[in-house]
C-alpha cells in the first residue's frame, strides 16, 4: 500500500473528523415551529389575562384557554427536531426530497397562477393544452343512451328537491297550512323562484278548496301536473332556416360552459346530417380562438376564425359568407362572456345581431344564453338582464348534474316567457341534447324503488 492510499484511507476515517460521532443534531427553529410556539405562548397569555379581566365568572374558559396554550408550548419545544444527514447515503436521500419538494411547489405554482389569473395568455394557453390532453383521452364508460344520461344527470336533483317534495308530501296524513308551509320552503330551497312557487302555492289552495281534496297525495300528482304545464307551456324545438343558411348566436357570462356547449352542439348538429360550420367571435379572451379550434376539431367542423383582439362584428360578416360559400346548414357564433351589468358589452352583442340580421335570411334565427344550473338564482337574473339587450329566443342550461336545485329551470323560463331549447346532464360530447319536456319530467319523477343498487342512480323512496 503506497502513501497516496495511506493518505485517503487516513483521511477518509473517522478519526479524521473529530466532529462525525460527537455532532448533536442541529436544532433548526423552522417557520412552523416558531409559530406554534407563537400561538401557544398567546393562549396562555389569554387565559392569564380572561382571568384577571373576568374573575371566578370565567374561570374554566380562562383554565382551557391556558392549558392549550401549555400543550401547544411543548409541543413546539419537545417535537424531535429534525438532523443533520451524517453520510453520503443520509445527503443524498436530502437532495431527493429537496427535488420533490422543488416539483410540488411548481406545481403549487402553476395553480396557483390559474387561479390568480385566469384570464392571463399564458395560463389560457396552458388550459388549452390541457383541454386537448382531455379531449384525446377516450371515454372510459360505455355509452349510452340519452334517456340513460339524463337519469343520471338528474340524480341529484331527484334525491334532493323531487325527494323532499315526495317525503313531504307522501309522508303526510294531512293537508294542513304546516304542510303547505313546509312544501313551500321546498320550492325556494331548489330555486324554483318567488314568482313560481306563489303560483304554484296558490295553485294548490285553489285546488284543495274548489275540489275539497284531503289526501296528501293528490297534492303530489298536483304538483307535478303543473310543473308539467308550465315546462309545455314554453316548449320549442330548435329553430331551423329551411330557405338557407341557419344561424345561431350564443351568448353567456364568462364561466358557464360557452365554448363547450357549442362544441355539443355542433356535434349534435352534424350527428343529425347538418353541415355546421364554427365562427370564434370571442377575439377578446386570450386562447379562446385556439380552444374553439380544438373543439372544432374534435366535432370535426370547420371553424372561422381571426386574430386576437379583432373585430367581433367583422369576424361575424366574414364568418356568414365563408359559410354560405361552404354551402354550411348551420352557423354558430360564439361571443365573448360578458357580464350582465356590462352595458358597453352588451351594445356590443347588440351590433352583431345587426349584422348577423343584415348578412343572413332572418339571422340570427335563435339567440341562445347559456346558463349555469348551478348558479341558482343568479342564473334568472343573468336571463332577465340579457334578455332586457337582446330578444332570447331560447335558453341552454347546463351542469344540471352538478345541482340538487334544478328547479331554475322552471323559473328561468317563467322570468323571460323563453323555452329552455338545450340541457346538458354531463361534460361529454353526447351530453347536451334539446329539451324534450316530457322526457325531462319523466326522468325527473320518475320511481326508483325498483332499481338495484349498482344502478346509475340513487334510490328515492
Amino acid at each position: 500500500m503506497n502513501q497516496s492510499q495511506k493518505q485517503q484511507i487516513s483521511d477518509s476515517s473517522p478519526e479524521a473528523d473529530p466532529s462525525s460521532n460527537n455532532k448533536k443534531p442541529a436544532k433548526v427553529w423552522d417557520e412552523s415551529r416558531l409559530i406554534v410556539l407563537l400561538i401557544g405562548l398567546s393562549l396562555l397569555a389569554e387565559g392569564a389575562l380572561i382571568h384577571y379581566q373576568a374573575g371566578d365568572s370565567q374561570f374554566l374558559v380562562a383554565v382551557v384557554t391556558g392549558i392549550a396554550g401549555l400543550l401547544m408550548t411543548f409541543m413546539a419545544y419537545f417535537l424531535p427536531f429534525e438532523q443533520e444527514p451524517e453520510d453520503e447515503q443520509e445527503s443524498g436521500d436530502k437532495q431527493e426530497l429537496e427535488n420533490k419538494q422543488k416539483s410540488v411547489e411548481s406545481k403549487t405554482e402553476e395553480i396557483t397562477q390559474k387561479i390568480a389569473e385566469p384570464e392571463s395568455p399564458a395560463t389560457e394557453k396552458s388550459l388549452v393544452k390541457e383541454l386537448v390532453k382531455e379531449a384525446e383521452k377516450p371515454e372510459a364508460e360505455p355509452e349510452l343512451s340519452w334517456i340513460e344520461r339524463l337519469n343520471k344527470g338528474l340524480t341529484k336533483t331527484r334525491t334532493g328537491f323531487i325527494g323532499k317534495l315526495k317525503k313531504l308530501v307522501l309522508g303526510s296524513t294531512k293537508i294542513d297550512s304546516d304542510l303547505l308551509e313546509e312544501l313551500e320552503e321546498a320550492l325556494y330551497e331548489a330555486d324554483v323562484g318567488v314568482k313560481t312557487t306563489e303560483e304554484l302555492l296558490a295553485y294548490l289552495h285553489e285546488k284543495v278548496e274548489k275540489e275539497n281534496i284531503t289526501d296528501p297525495n293528490q297534492i303530489y300528482t298536483l304538483l307535478k301536473e303543473n310543473l308539467k304545464n308550465r315546462l309545455n307551456k314554453y316548449a320549442a324545438p330548435p329553430t331551423l332556416n329551411k330557405d338557407g343558411l341557419t344561424v345561431y348566436l350564443i351568448i353567456g357570462v364568462n364561466g358557464v360552459g360557452k365554448t363547450t356547449t357549442i362544441a355539443k352542439l355542433a356535434n349534435y348538429f352534424t350527428k343529425e346530417g347538418k353541415k355546421v360550420v364554427l365562427a370564434a367571435g370571442d377575439t377578446f379572451r386570450a386562447a379562446a380562438i385556439d380552444q374553439i379550434c380544438i373543439w372544432g376539431e374534435r366535432a370535426k367542423v370547420d371553424v372561422i376564425h381571426g386574430n386576437e383582439g379583432g373585430d367581433p362584428g367583422a369576424l361575424v360578416f366574414d364568418a356568414i359568407h365563408a359559410a354560405k360559400k361552404r354551402n354550411a346548414d348551420l352557423l354558430i357564433i360564439d361571443t365573448a362572456g360578458r357580464m350582465h351589468v356590462k352595458a358597453n358589452l352588451m351594445s356590443e352583442l347588440k351590433k352583431i345581431q345587426k349584422i348577423a340580421e343584415k348578412e343572413s335570411c332572418g339571422g340570427p334565427h335563435e339567440i341562445l344564453l347559456v346558463l349555469d344550473a348551478t348558479t341558482g338564482q343568479n342564473a334568472v337574473q343573468q336571463a332577465k338582464q340579457f334578455n332586457e339587450a337582446l330578444p332570447l329566443t331560447g335558453l341552454v342550461v347546463t351542469k344540471l348534474d352538478g345541482t340538487a336545485k334544478g328547479g331554475v329551470l322552471f323559473a328561468v323560463e317563467e322570468q323571460i316567457s323563453a323555452p329552455v331549447k338545450f340541457i346538458g346532464v354531463g361534460e361529454k360530447m353526447n351530453d347536451l341534447m334539446p329539451f324534450e319536456p316530457t322526457e325531462y319530467l319523466q326522468a325527473l319523477f320518475a320511481d326508483d324503488t325498483d332499481k338495484k343498487k349498482e344502478s346509475d342512480y340513487n334510490v328515492v323512496k
